[in-house]
C-alpha cells in the first residue's frame, strides 16, 4: 500500500474512508463485547455506542455539506464581460506607451530635427493658449498628451514605456511633461529591448507595479493601453488582469474621450 502523507490523509477527500472503516471497526468492537463472555462492561458497551453514533452522525453531515458544497461550485461561473465607461476620476500614477514617430518624418537627421520642432512649436503654443487640443492631435503622440494632461493634476508619477525607435518620441513627450507641470514633476522612462514580445512587455510593466513608490499603490495608478502596437497592448492587458489594477484608453473620435475599462474576470453565483 501506497504510503500517504499528513496532508493528504486529511485531505476531505479522504475522510469518508476513514469514517467508514472506522465505524467497520467500532462495529466489529461492539459485536465482538456483546457475543463475548464480558458482556458485563455495561459502561463500555454504552460507549461504544454513543461512539458509533457519533462517526454515523458525522457521516451525513460530510456527505450534506459535501452535496451541498458541489451545488454551489456548479452554480458559479466566470464572467469575463468587459465593462468600459467614460473615465471620470484622475490618478495619482500613469502608464502609458511612446509610439514610434511616422517613418516619413523621421527618414533622415535633418526630417527628424524638423519633426522635433515643429512638434515642440505646437506643444508650446497649446499649452500658451491653455487649450492643448492642437498637441492632441499631434500624430502617434497625441494620444499619450491627452492621457498625461487629464491626470495632470492629481499625477505624481509617470511611466512612459519606450523602445529605440520611439526615443525621438519620447524626447518630445518630456518637453510637453516639463511644460505642463513647469518641472515639478518628475517623468520616468522605461526601456523595452523587444516591442513585439507580450511577455518581455508585461515583464515590465509587471515590474513597475511591483516595485512602486511609497505612499502610491497599485489602485492609485491607471496603464493607458491607447499607443504603441498590437503586441504592446496585449503586454499591457495582460498585466492589468490583476483585480487591483486599471486600464484606459483615448477614444478614437474627433471628442478624444478617455474610457476607463474593466477587463477583470468576475465569479457569479452563489458565494461559498
Amino acid at each position: 500500500m501506497e504510503n500517504k502523507t499528513l496532508k493528504e490523509i486529511l485531505n476531505p477527500r479522504e475522510v469518508p474512508i476513514l469514517l467508514y472503516t472506522f465505524f467497520l471497526a467500532q462495529l466489529a468492537n461492539l459485536f465482538t463485547n456483546i457475543t463475548s463472555r464480558n458482556v458485563g462492561d455495561i459502561v463500555g458497551l454504552v460507549l461504544n455506542i454513543f461512539l458509533l453514533f457519533l462517526i454515523i452522525l458525522g457521516i451525513f453531515i460530510h456527505t450534506g455539506l459535501k452535496k451541498k458544497r458541489q451545488k454551489k461550485i456548479e452554480s458559479l461561473s466566470i464572467d469575463s464581460s468587459i465593462l468600459s465607461k467614460e473615465l471620470k476620476d484622475d490618478y495619482k500614477g500613469l502608464i502609458a506607451f511612446v509610439s514610434d514617430p511616422p517613418r516619413i518624418r523621421v527618414k533622415d537627421e535633418k526630417a527628424t530635427e524638423e519633426w522635433v520642432k515643429e512638434c515642440k512649436e505646437i506643444i508650446d503654443r497649446s499649452i500658451a493658449s491653455g487649450n492643448i487640443t492642437n498637441a492632441t492631435n499631434i500624430p502617434g503622440i497625441g494620444q499619450t498628451i491627452k492621457a498625461i494632461n487629464y491626470h495632470v493634476k492629481k499625477l505624481t508619477h509617470c511611466w512612459l514605456i519606450k523602445s529605440d525607435q520611439s526615443g525621438v518620441n519620447a524626447d518630445i513627450l518630456e518637453h510637453f511633461f516639463e511644460k505642463i507641470t513647469n518641472n515639478s514633476k518628475k517623468l520616468g522612462f522605461v526601456k523595452i529591448d523587444y516591442p513585439n514580445d507580450s511577455k518581455h512587455i508585461k515583464e515590465k510593466i509587471d515590474k513597475i507595479y511591483d516595485n512602486l513608490p511609497d505612499g502610491l499603490k497599485a489602485t492609485d495608478i491607471i496603464a493607458d493601453i491607447t499607443a504603441g502596437n498590437k503586441p504592446m497592448t496585449a503586454g499591457m492587458v495582460l498585466s492589468c488582469l490583476h483585480s487591483d489594477r486599471n486600464l484606459e484608453y483615448v477614444e478614437q473620435s474627433e471628442k478624444r474621450t478617455l474610457i476607463e475599462v474593466d477587463i477583470k474576470p468576475k465569479l457569479v453565483g452563489v458565494e461559498l
